[in-house]
């Protein structure tokens, strides 16, 4: 016994779809889904990988540079030594501007989330390794 669903649409007139097309076709979008977040994740994993936690001792060689990705509040309150202010709201802006370093950077921030979005946005524009440092 074979299965048919009937749709109506007018400008095409009847059309039987049987139960194998139906299951493909929920098959496709399933594996374009899957496909979507597995893209996602890999792109998500890979700047993760590029960041790792470093001592604030190890910047004041000058090998490094800094970027402090907080608020202007937040470095007045707490500045950090030779690091540059860039909010992170305005790091986009900067980097599409000029952005001579090409050193490694030490990006300080008080949140992990930040710093993976500070690092996404370095990613486009900078190979090379990325730190951070988070203050209280």
């Amino acid at each position: 016994m074979k299965f048919h669903f009937m749709f109506n649409d007018e400008h095409v007139g009847r059309r039987k779809f049987s139960l194998g097309e139906i299951l493909m076709g929920t098959y496709m979008i399933l594996l374009a889904c899957l496909g979507i977040i597995t893209i996602s994740l890999f792109n998500r994993m890979i700047i993760h990988g590029r960041i790792r936690e470093v001592d604030a001792s190890v910047i004041e060689s000058g090998s490094y540079c800094v970027i402090d990705i907080r608020d202007y509040i937040s470095v007045s309150n707490s500045p950090y030594p030779s690091a540059e202010n860039i909010p992170l709201s305005y790091l986009p802006r900067v980097l599409n501007s000029s952005f001579p370093c090409e050193k490694d950077i030490v990006i300080i921030s008080d949140d992990q989330r930040g710093v993976r979005l500070a690092a996404k946005y370095l990613a486009k524009k900078k190979r090379g390794q990325i730190y951070y440092i988070k203050v209280a």
